[in-house]
């Protein structure tokens, strides 16, 4: 810092600060910045904050200017420019390769459809279970469709004997009126298949 001593007293004994505060800024050289800001934490931050500023700037002053062409060079990179033809042809495979799979897809549903319906399982479980369990082929399709009937199967069945066993506990409504025990189970045994039947149709419906 070059300050002019004589120029500085002459501005303080005058008590001009708005003289003053210039001929300090004008008497600062190139480091005296940095200096200041080692020793003043406020002018370090002050610094900083226009460091920032500036950063920011130039930053998005180069994404407006750059960023874009980078990103479409790379797009550009990653999926080479189409010939007219070449779209053609690709949208052309697309469209073929969608219909063959529609047919494909068609065609297992059916033959699902008639191995449900050889199988003798109830034709509403068929029709509302099929499509969300068609598979990769017809032998995957069959097991899935097997399994997952034996699976609904076996909780309808756990439903209506828990059932029956209710009746069984109490048979007659428990009201003594000459209806033993053994009566009332051959009663309830003899509708456990009507039963289970209402259930599943109740399910699968």
């Amino acid at each position: 810092m070059q300050v002019n001593f004589e120029t500085l007293k002459t501005l303080v004994e005058a008590g001009d600060k708005s003289a003053f505060e210039k001929h300090i800024f004008e008497s600062l050289e190139k480091g005296d910045v940095v200096v200041a800001a080692s020793h003043n934490a406020l002018v370090k931050s002050e610094l900083d904050s226009e460091k920032d500023k500036h950063h920011n700037t130039a930053l998005q002053t180069w994404k407006d200017n750059n960023l874009q062409s980078l990103i479409d060079e790379e797009v550009s990179k990653r999926n080479p420019q189409e010939t007219p033809e070449q779209k053609t042809i690709r949208e052309l495979k697309e469209r073929l390769d969608q219909k063959e799979k529609s047919e494909q897809r068609a065609a297992l549903k059916e033959a699902a459809l008639t191995y449900a319906t050889d199988k003798g399982y109830d034709a509403k479980f068929a029709t509302k279970w099929i499509d969300k369990l068609l598979g990769d082929d017809e032998t995957v399709t069959n097991t899935t469709l097997d399994n997952f009937k034996t699976d609904l199967d076996a909780i309808v069945q756990a439903q209506v004997e828990e059932k029956l066993k209710g009746a069984n506990r109490n048979p007659g409504g428990g009201s003594g009126g000459g209806v033993d025990l053994s009566t009332g189970a051959r009663v309830a045994q003899q509708n456990q298949n009507k039963n289970a039947e209402e259930q599943q149709k109740a399910f699968f419906g």
